[in-house]
């Protein structure tokens, strides 16, 4: 038997606090590591010891082996616990933890290697009798010299994938074989910057079939078996956000051929640990192999809610060298679990990840409800990584009952300081086909997540009361901010004059105007669309506001994040920008000035000084959160001057790019 007495955890935010959980069940301590940016993260403190790790890009932290397992040695723990990052499938790591005398959670670094590539695994699946795809492999440093006509057997549409690596990254859809060759070229650029490896391979595309993961698990004592399915056809950028147990989408029949070609799988591989094995399948009941992933899955919350296990404690008993835990062997489904992923971005902008301080992140304890959390109040969501906050789970007997709760916590959590794609989860679970069951990996394409937004926003009636509270809030703010004459109502006038106002700009750059007067120590009148409100403040306690508006009576959560304010009361929550009475010279940019979207790092420059360009084109690309975005041309026009070089450091609005508009000169 092996011994794990301290257990480090080579990974950030809400994985370690889920590993520390199970870990201390066992009576083991745990070794959390941290960057600069990370240190006032929950999971630092939670941890019995913690250790530094200079820096904040990703190769030189979380991805750095040698540092990682310095720090192991370092602290005196003997095992380590890659969470769910690249490490986990990095058969190099592996071989290196178990090189330095620790215990790797997880396979072993042969198994993590066959199945690191995705070609390989499909050729092992295929032999053991798992159904597959047909495909063609493109090596890497092959991919600008590709000859499309070697897949021209394989049917329309295609698409195109890194072989190592996953996560939407060095993958495109091709409909036509005229644009297969650039599409290789860019994917394996894009594959071997993410991975370290160009390789790619095509194989047909399915127009939106259902993603169904099976949960696999072994032992060292040639034990197998699985934990049911999980259906994760709700996918943004190829990157799942809305998971749950059981599908909905699948009969009995097919879950046991899904479940038994599983089982195949892990089998065929002598897998050791906890895995999943991806399939994709159809309407008419055919399943398709896509990969094995060689870890812990950062969905294997609703398997543990349905099955009633935990699998981070099986994990670890497994690398203690013990059999399979007898409540895995004996696992049953039981009722219905879901799962949805907060992320720091914005999803009526392309998902654009966001960066800044989570002034408030409250996310609502309800029963049935488990919250997996890796930040808190106060805490800075950096752009050096993945943009995941928490991720909140449901279970219910039924799965009616499960949306119901889920959609009860998602109403009650507050957030403010960073936007997050809170709004859109909350719109699916009210979304009529997502509650029949319909969905496929087609789902986010039908529906637009900007219309599914749009569906969640408060009538006019209550948007009013929103903008109301924002205003009695605002008043509240700057009153606690007075020194002098404190017992004067704000906005008190001894002569006839106009009435205060506050400005709120959304961010559809929409105005809305909310002017107000005291008629009393705690009585306004406001109005808000040429319409009067009665308002009487009844309790005043942080940022919770009561108010009285026209004779009804509601608590509204306001909060300020410098010149922002976000507004929730039971069903819904808003934020606006507070417009300044004055537009400042040192708030404007010099004409034509093209600026960073986001706090990054520049990739890519596409583009010359005095370069003529038409709109559209990709001037610079920048990296933020493990994804690439474009700087492109507004208009056809010229490149005056470039601002930046490659690798700087941006700030979200640095100026990138001086451009000449051909409109402007039109217009003039």
């Amino acid at each position: 038997m092996t011994t794990i007495k301290r257990l480090l955890v080579a990974n950030r935010g809400e994985i370690v606090s889920r590993v520390i959980r199970s870990a201390h069940d066992l009576n083991i301590e745990v070794v959390a590591i941290y960057s600069e940016s990370d240190r006032e993260l929950p999971s630092i403190a939670e941890a019995d010891h913690a250790i530094a790790l200079p820096g904040n890009h990703p190769t030189e932290t979380y991805l750095n082996s040698e540092a990682i397992i310095a720090a192991a040695t370092r602290s005196g723990a003997d095992a380590i616990h890659p969470g769910y990052g690249f490490l986990s499938e990095s058969a190099q790591f592996a071989q290196a933890v178990i090189d330095a005398g620790l215990t790797f959670l997880g396979p072993s670094p042969e198994v993590i290697a066959l199945m690191g590539s995705k070609t390989t695994a499909k050729a092992i699946m295929a032999s053991a009798g798992v159904p597959t795809l047909p495909s063609v492999e493109v090596p890497t440093g092959t991919g600008s010299r590709f000859d499309p006509s070697e897949a021209e057997h394989l049917p329309l549409p295609l698409l195109v994938k890194a072989a190592f690596g996953g996560g939407g990254r060095g993958m495109r859809i091709v409909t036509s074989f005229e644009d297969l060759a650039d599409s290789v070229r860019l994917a394996s650029h894009e594959a071997a910057s993410a991975f370290g490896d160009g390789t790619v391979f095509i194989e047909p595309l399915m127009i939106d079939p259902h993603h169904i993961e099976v949960q696999i698990i072994g032992d060292t004592h040639g034990n197998y078996g699985h934990l049911f399915e999980r259906e994760c056809s709700i996918q943004r950028r190829y990157q799942k956000i809305v998971e749950e147990s059981p599908s909905p989408t699948i009969t009995s029949a097919l879950r046991q051929q899904l479940t038994d070609a599983a089982v195949a799988a892990a089998r065929a591989i002598s897998y050791v640990g906890v895995g999943t094995v991806e399939f994709i399948a159809t309407n008419e009941g055919s399943f398709y192999f896509l990969e094995v992933n060689t870890r812990l899955q950062v969905e294997h919350g609703v398997t543990e809610l349905v099955a009633g296990v935990d699998l981070v404690r099986a994990q670890l008993l497994i690398a203690r060298g013990e059999e399979l835990p007898r409540e895995i062997q004996n696992a049953t489904q039981r009722g219905h679990a879901i799962e949805v992923r907060l992320y720091a971005e914005d999803p009526s902008d392309q998902y654009r990840p966001q960066a800044g301080v989570l002034s408030n992140f409250t996310l609502a304890q309800e029963p049935g409800v488990r919250i997996d959390q890796g930040y808190s109040s106060g805490n800075s969501v950096s752009p050096y990584y993945d943009a995941m906050l928490a991720k909140i789970l449901s279970w219910g007997e039924t799965r009616d009952e499960a949306i119901e709760r889920l959609k009860s916590a998602l109403r009650k959590s507050v957030i403010s300081g960073v936007a997050t794609n809170l709004s859109l989860l909350s719109a699916i679970c009210d979304e009529d086909e997502f509650v029949r069951g319909v969905i496929d990996t087609g789902y986010l394409e039908r529906h637009d997540p900007a219309a599914l937004i749009a569906s969640q926003r408060p009538s006019p009636e209550e948007r009013s009361r929103l903008l109301i509270a924002a205003t009695v809030g605002r008043v509240q703010q700057l009153l606690g901010q007075r020194r002098v004459q404190r017992s004067i109502p704000f906005g008190w006038r001894n002569v006839v004059t106009a009435d205060p106002q506050c400005i709120f700009v959304g961010d559809d750059s929409e105005r809305d105007v909310v002017t107000y007067r005291f008629v009393g120590l705690d009585t306004l009148s406001c109005v808000h669309n040429d319409e009067q409100f009665s308002v009487v403040v009844l309790a005043v306690a942080d940022a919770a506001l009561r108010l009285e508006i026209n004779g009804h009576t509601t608590t509204y959560t306001v909060l300020f994040d410098d010149d922002r304010v976000t507004v929730s009361d039971a069903r819904h929550q808003m934020t606006w920008r507070l417009a300044p009475r004055f537009r400042l010279v040192e708030h404007t940019l010099p004409l034509g000035s093209l600026v960073a979207p986001m706090p990054s790092t520049v990739v890519s420059i596409a583009t010359h000084e005095n370069d003529q360009v038409e709109r559209g084109t990709t001037l610079v690309t920048v990296e933020a959160m493990k994804m690439h975005y474009d700087v492109v041309a507004p208009t056809d026009g010229r490149v005056r001057k470039i601002l930046v070089d490659l690798g700087d450091q941006l700030k979200a609005g640095d100026i990138v790019i001086d451009f000449d508009s051909t409109d402007d000169k039109d217009a003039t």
